[in-house]
């Protein structure tokens, strides 16, 4: 699969086989993320690996009424992406790394989903008491969860329904229509 392909094709995953993804695909998982463009370099990015169900389930339970819990509860397991709040670019390369990762395991027919926490207001508390779960130091921000698994049922790449080109890309400023065809 190339990188369009897995970008056109990838959707979020939530139903998973209770195995855990191998060893080596994680490592090649986490090597793409280390491996992320990044704003002047910085790296504001840190990774927690979460297998173990007691941790993951104290995780899930933090989301009280939240549509995301009963699939964190199913996960066979996560990554907690974990932010450097110093850097004035943490929240945009963050995104850029949870795209890899979740590009990567894609192409290696690993599901995944990216879980931000419950709903505002909550989701500000969610995050400061799953980072105190997962130990992350001052400083730093638990941003998102990211589950990975091999999905529950076969999955059939296609083509995602979005929103048509010439209706969001502009030529030199807002509004002039973008003429170019893919």
């Amino acid at each position: 699969m190339n990188v369009f392909d897995a970008a056109s094709t990838n959707i979020a995953i939530r139903d998973f086989q209770p195995r855990i993804i191998s060893d080596r695909e994680l490592k090649i998982i986490l090597e793409a993320a280390r491996l992320t463009q990044s704003a002047k370099n910085l790296q504001p990015w840190y990774f927690v690996v979460i297998k173990n169900r007691e941790t993951l389930d104290k995780l899930a339970n933090l989301m009280t009424g939240d549509f995301d819990k009963g699939f964190l509860k199913r996960s066979p397991m996560a990554v907690a992406i974990v932010g450097d709040t110093r850097s004035e670019f943490w929240m945009f390369d963050l995104g850029r790394v949870a795209q890899t990762m979740t590009l990567v395991a894609w192409d290696m027919g690993i599901g995944s989903c990216i879980i931000s926490g419950p709903e505002p207001p909550d989701r500000e508390n969610y995050r400061t008491a799953a980072g105190k779960i997962v130990g992350i130091p001052e400083g730093t921000r638990l941003q998102e969860l990211i589950v990975f698994g091999y999905p529950k049922q076969q999955v059939k790449p296609k083509r995602k329904d979005r929103k048509k080109t010439e209706d969001i890309v502009f030529t030199e400023k807002f509004g002039h229509r973008f003429e170019g065809t893919i």
